[in-house]
């Protein structure tokens, strides 16, 4: 009986373990860019325009700080560089990112989900060459 005991609580240790270990903080680099008019300017188009300047083509013509606009307004973020999207954000646009839209930038966070999704957690934000970080905020996610 008491081996069972011993061996729960050794079961219980190891997952609360396992539970408690920090995911791998690490920093990306590109532009913050609006996701949905990036991805509707690529099935459109069939071109990057969209995901590249912060002025958005629609079916209406150019629609001037659309990006930022569009981030401001809760448009689902994304980081994108080399041609390609690298990241999709886990975060609230609205709140901190729409300010770094179109911009280069450095986020630091982690990576969630798998390795054919690629959503990352931003935690800090700055402009590329800056020194100062900028806490993302994403509580109106919760």
């Amino acid at each position: 009986m008491w081996a069972f005991a011993a061996l729960g609580a050794m079961a219980l240790s190891f997952s609360a373990s396992s539970l408690q270990a920090a995911p791998e903080t690490v920093t990306i680099s590109g532009s913050v860019i609006d996701l949905s008019c990036a991805t509707k300017g690529m099935a459109m188009m069939g071109s990057n325009f969209n995901a590249e300047n912060n002025d958005h083509k629609t079916p209406k013509g150019l629609k001037p700080t659309c990006a930022a606009m569009c981030l401001k307004g809760g448009q689902p973020a994304a980081l994108y560089a080399d041609g390609k999207i690298k990241a999709v954000f886990l975060a609230n646009a609205s709140l901190t990112l729409h300010k770094y839209a179109q911009k280069k930038v450095d986020v630091q966070g982690f990576w969630g989900g798998s390795k054919e999704i690629k959503t990352f957690f931003p935690m800090k934000i700055r402009e590329s060459g800056s020194k100062e970080w900028a806490e993302v905020q994403t509580s109106a996610m919760h």
